[in-house]
């Protein structure tokens, strides 16, 4: 079926209207009865989309009749629903055979059934560098985004902002000396790659043991690119071997198992899951070399988002029928990108060292022994947004957490730009605002703001705490910061129910009242639709006085 028809019939039969939890209802309702000619029972629907009671999924069923998908007869009827002649007429368009199989098959013996790694010799990575091989890294770092394109998160600051910083205030290493720069909120290591490709040393931190990876593995320039390619080439040809067998069976992976089904389904597709499952274990049992392992794995995770129901805007949400590649059409251009990128930086020379650790900023000097010249950081906004929600997929994929409770240990060492990073037991920061008549003005106008509301209680206690983490990190920040060394932080004003948060102002009062010497910049006023408040982004650069 043509994009194009897919697109008519979704806007006539309003499928973009659907929550993920109709779709997937939908979905599984259709799918029986066009294959196995069955009507779908209360107890398949909730265990497909992950409901425990019958509330919810009646609640669902009903949304779908009102949407004319379905004809719902309540849930003690036999059957319980029935679809619409509407949507008999885009049947094999939520037709999914995935949804109807039950049983898992491990990657052993799929590997078994497709001779991994004999049948197949296509060569899917025989790309050719398209830029000149001249000294222009700047080129290199701005319009081509070398090595930054391999990952990037949202709200990352670009690449072009972080190569105007370093010019302004290092400029290239020399042979006598480079410089040490640390980031400590990391995130994709957009400081840490530019900072390797001007010859500097660089230390990364981040709390999210996604975005240590990330920044790690995006700086290992040193591998062989051909045998990057053996590899790439060796799974990608064994993904295709599998697809016919991968469309008809589920396969196993422990990352999803541990993960919760709803959210699994929300993120994936079934035959996407079985496509980012192939893949994991293939890379994991067949990639000898760990840092090729690794970036084959930077390349899954990555693919498996491009692929995903998911969209970032800024929040998370989750749209079955958004427009998107395969997943094999990702990886396969993911992993071109890191090849290029290979083959091009094979030919260059006089990269800096990295190092990277998984910690929380707020305790800068536990992973930090030596002084640092120069930081360069964006720390996470005021912006409610919570980061692990974002990498969900990856922390499971990757094997950084098995559980929610491992999720919630990650949340307790991230600066509190968040309502969801509230705990009891991991806060307690505020104690050092109090003091600052400014955040605690900010903090009276939206307790005001949101009282007698049942919801947005937390929204003044997240912004104190989130002052009093600034606070600390800031403190910490002065004991690794050598002598006349500069600190440059990215931030970013917020608001609340019309109450603006100038967090670059506030920021640059603490660090004075730390001792710091400061200046801010904008660079650039965010626009928003839902208010008339200008927001500021701003560089706020630390010097230490004296």
């Amino acid at each position: 079926m043509q994009w194009h028809e897919e697109r008519r019939m979704r806007k006539n039969m309003r499928l973009n209207e659907l929550t993920y939890r109709q779709y997937l209802a939908l979905a599984y309702i259709v799918s029986k009865w066009n294959i196995e000619r069955k009507h779908a029972t209360a107890s398949e629907l909730k265990r497909i989309i992950g409901f425990s009671t019958d509330r919810m999924l009646k609640i669902t069923l009903e949304a779908l009749e009102r949407k004319g998908f379905i004809r719902f007869h309540g849930l003690n009827h036999n059957p319980i629903a029935e679809i619409t002649d509407n949507t008999a007429r885009i049947m094999p368009f939520l037709t999914d055979k995935l949804l109807l199989v039950e049983e898992y098959m491990p990657y052993k013996e799929i590997k078994e059934r497709i001779a991994l790694r004999e049948k197949g010799k296509r060569d899917y990575l025989s790309v050719k560098p398209q830029v000149p091989f001249v000294d222009s890294l700047a080129f290199l770092n701005n319009k081509k985004r070398i090595v930054h394109r391999w990952s990037d998160f949202l709200e990352d600051f670009p690449p072009s902002l972080v190569w105007s910083v370093f010019e302004r205030f290092l400029k290239c290493a020399t042979t006598a000396r480079a410089a040490v720069v640390l980031d400590p909120f990391c995130g994709s290591g957009t400081t840490l790659v530019t900072a390797k490709l001007l010859g500097h040393e660089g230390i990364g931190l981040d709390a999210n043991p996604v975005a240590a990876f990330i920044s790690e593995v995006k700086t290992y320039w040193d591998i062989p690119p051909k045998d990057f390619r053996a590899e790439a080439n060796a799974i990608l040809n064994a993904l295709s071997s599998a697809s016919e067998l991968l469309g008809a069976v589920r396969i196993s992976t422990e990352a999803f198992s541990l993960m919760d089904k709803m959210e699994l389904n929300q993120w994936l597709k079934p035959s996407v899951q079985n496509e980012v499952a192939f893949v994991s274990e293939a890379v994991k049992e067949e990639v000898e070399d760990e840092r090729i392992r690794r970036l084959l794995l930077l390349a899954l995770v990555e693919s498996a988002r491009a692929a995903s129901n998911v969209s970032f805007c800024p929040g998370t949400s989750f749209y079955p029928f958004r427009k998107r590649p395969s997943f094999a059409e990702a990886f396969k251009r993911k992993c071109s990108q890191i090849y290029e990128d290979l083959l091009i930086l094979n030919r260059l020379n006089g990269f800096g060292n990295t190092k990277i650790f998984t910690g929380d900023a707020r305790k800068l000097t536990e992973y930090i022994e030596e002084e640092v010249d120069f930081i360069l950081t964006s720390p996470p906004y005021p912006n409610d947004l919570e980061y692990t929600r974002q990498t969900r997929l990856d922390l499971y994929l990757l094997g950084f957490v098995k559980s929610m409770k491992d999720v919630a240990a990650i949340k307790k060492r991230m600066v509190c730009g968040s309502t969801k990073l509230i705990y009891k037991d991991a806060r307690g920061n505020a104690k050092f605002v109090e003091k600052y008549e400014s955040v605690q003005h900010i903090f009276e106008r939206l307790k005001e703001a949101f009282s007698g509301k049942n919801w947005g209680w937390d929204y003044p206690r997240m912004v104190k705490e989130y002052f009093g983490d600034i606070f600390v990190v800031l403190r910490e920040t002065k004991k690794v910061l050598k002598e006349h060394g500069i600190a440059v932080f990215v931030v970013g004003d917020q608001t609340y129910k019309q109450i603006l948060i100038p967090v670059g102002a506030i920021m640059s009062e603490i660090a004075e009242d730390l001792g710091y010497e400061t200046k801010r910049e904008t660079f650039r006023v965010r626009r928003s639709t839902l208010h008339n408040i200008p927001l500021k982004e701003e560089i706020v650069i630390l010097k230490i006085v004296g």
